[in-house]
């Protein structure tokens, strides 16, 4: 069995994220998820979970613990998840201190204390926050650009096998992450600039994507397996009213047209505007919506589309 730290300041979405990783049968505990998965990159990967490993235990016995790890060598890291809960946590952590040698040189324990009871486990895997905020220095940028964490979170949302498109591209921002990953990535834009900005970004960090110049309510493919792409919305869009419902509407359905049977759209919108039913009208299904806070004028919805 393997565990999962989750992110806290995006909970629920960190919630979505690993269930898009992880094929198996999840159980939550606040802010750490249990599941039987072979992917050891699972927290590497990721944009919200922090880490994840092999566990050892599951329980509020520091006895049962205690009796799989007695005499071992470990360099032990503690979390609490419920701070109200921390003179008990102290207990517990101090009695598993007493039966194990302990050194920075050995494999990492994590020992986490969430919901009363603690989650004891040896740490394989970490989130790669290097190439995130490598990423994040891109030469080319500009205002409303979407950062590298939220651009890896709509990748991993999108839960693609091999292939990943993004029809807005602007600088690139999720391509890099796509690409990062491992994924064939393609990308398009109507705006020229964007595109040559796109190129030398990805050249910059020695990525390799397809990207042409089109619209994204006219796409040049069809059995797409993943849509993953960031529209315009918000002050930096020049589109505004009946002119940005109308480039919502058409991205749909050609979105739709498309996308293979199962394949996925995850999109991210200004969380002032549902866009649900011009969904729901292009033949798309909404598995769900999440919410991001920004900044006080603006929070992110990202949806979550499949195609039936």
């Amino acid at each position: 069995m393997k565990y999962a730290l989750l992110s806290a300041e995006e909970l629920f979405v960190s919630m979505a994220e690993i269930s898009s990783l992880v094929k198996s049968k999840i159980s939550f505990f606040t802010g750490v998820a249990i599941f039987n998965d072979y992917n050891a990159s699972i927290a590497k990967h990721s944009s919200t979970i922090k880490y994840s490993g092999e566990l050892v235990s599951i329980s509020d016995n520091p006895e049962d613990i205690i009796e799989k790890i007695k005499g071992e060598c470990f360099s032990v890291k503690p979390n609490i998840i419920m701070n109200s809960q921390k003179d008990k946590f102290n207990e517990i952590y101090n009695k598993i201190l007493d039966s194990i040698k302990l050194s920075r040189k050995c494999k990492i324990l994590d020992l986490i204390f969430t919901d009363g009871v603690i989650i004891a486990g040896i740490r394989e895997d970490e989130r790669d926050t290097k190439s995130l905020n490598m990423h994040a220095k891109k030469p080319f940028s500009q205002s409303g650009t979407m950062d590298s964490y939220t651009s890896r979170l709509l990748v991993n949302l999108a839960s693609p096998k091999k292939q990943v498109l993004d029809p807005f591209v602007g600088v690139g921002s999720i391509l890099l992450e796509a690409a990062w990953i491992g994924y064939t990535c393609i990308g398009s834009d109507i705006d020229k600039k964007m595109i040559d900005k796109t190129r030398y970004n990805l050249n910059y960090f020695g990525y390799n994507c397809e990207i042409l110049e089109s619209s994204a309510t006219n796409l040049p493919y069809r059995e797409v397996e993943s849509i993953v792409t960031d529209p315009p919305y918000g002050r930096s869009s020049s589109a505004k009213g009946e002119k940005l419902d109308k480039l919502y509407e058409d991205f749909f359905f050609e979105s739709a047209n498309s996308l293979k049977k199962g394949g996925k759209l995850v999109f991210a919108s200004d969380s002032t505007r549902d866009w649900r039913d011009k969904i729901k009208s292009s033949g798309l299904k909404v598995q769900a919506v999440h919410f991001i806070y920004l900044h006080k004028s603006l929070s992110r919805a990202i949806y979550v589309v499949i195609k039936p």
